[in-house]
């Protein structure tokens, strides 16, 4: 199915209870959210593409949302917006050009993964605002204008495994995109706790690796990580 140019969502699945499933449609041009999922459980959302609605999709009081395998392009407000849900994977997605943030997780959010996506060209990549016992994982965050990761004081028992972060470098001493274009950012902790970062791939970003705020974290380990070209406020830890 095809849902273009309406004036609020583009899908609307009010309270469906149970088994929601959206496959294989192009959502495009919707003034609000492309496909909207408030109070719905055991959701399948896949193989879809989204295209320049204000959100792609958002999901709020429900559980186990399974999204795989979609393409979200030029968004003018957010990408994926999860709330008050547990028990989600997001694995898969190419998520590019949202002016927004990618993918945001509020409202005691807990047991989720984030896994394998592109995160690209984005505003901002992941941004875990109120969320615990998450793993985010395999993803790969190039060119991100503000932070690819970013965790606050209200999240924490956070997994970040295994993650590239980088510009558009091609080897050679050689960049992809011109000058003008080579945002690149890392993760960013809030006064947060029970964090850990290992496995993971900062290449040539223009913010820190790690930034911290001005209230530090505690119980962070950061370990077995690659830095090139980048500064970081890892050793500032406690």
């Amino acid at each position: 199915m095809t849902v273009s140019y309406h004036g609020g969502d583009g899908i609307l699945l009010d309270f469906c209870y149970e088994d929601a499933r959206v496959a294989d449609c192009l959502i495009t041009y919707n003034k609000q959210v492309g496909l909207h999922l408030p109070g719905c459980h055991d959701i399948v959302v896949s193989a879809n593409q989204f295209e320049e609605n204000n959100d792609a999709l958002k999901v709020s009081d429900g559980y186990n949302l399974c999204m795989t395998g979609n393409n979200l392009d030029d968004h003018l407000r957010h990408g994926v917006i999860i709330e008050n849900t547990y028990g989600s994977v997001v694995s898969g997605n190419m998520i590019e050009e949202c002016q927004g943030t990618a993918i945001i997780l509020d409202r005691d959010c807990y047991g989720n993964t984030l896994s394998a996506n592109v995160i690209a060209h984005n505003g901002a990549g992941i941004d875990l605002r109120d969320a615990h016992g998450i793993a985010v994982s395999a993803n790969t965050f190039t060119l991100m204008t503000n932070p690819a990761l970013s965790i606050s004081a209200k999240s924490g028992r956070i997994a970040v495994t295994g993650n590239s972060f980088c510009n558009s470098y091609i080897g050679d001493g050689a960049v992809r995109r011109n000058t003008d274009d080579l945002a690149a950012a890392g993760i960013e902790l809030g006064s947060t706790n029970h964090i850990a970062i290992s496995g993971n791939v900062f290449s040539s970003l223009q913010t820190k690796a790690l930034a911290l705020t001005d209230e530090r974290p505690k119980s962070v380990l950061f370990s077995n990580n690659v830095l090139v070209d980048v500064e970081s406020d890892h050793d500032a830890l406690q």
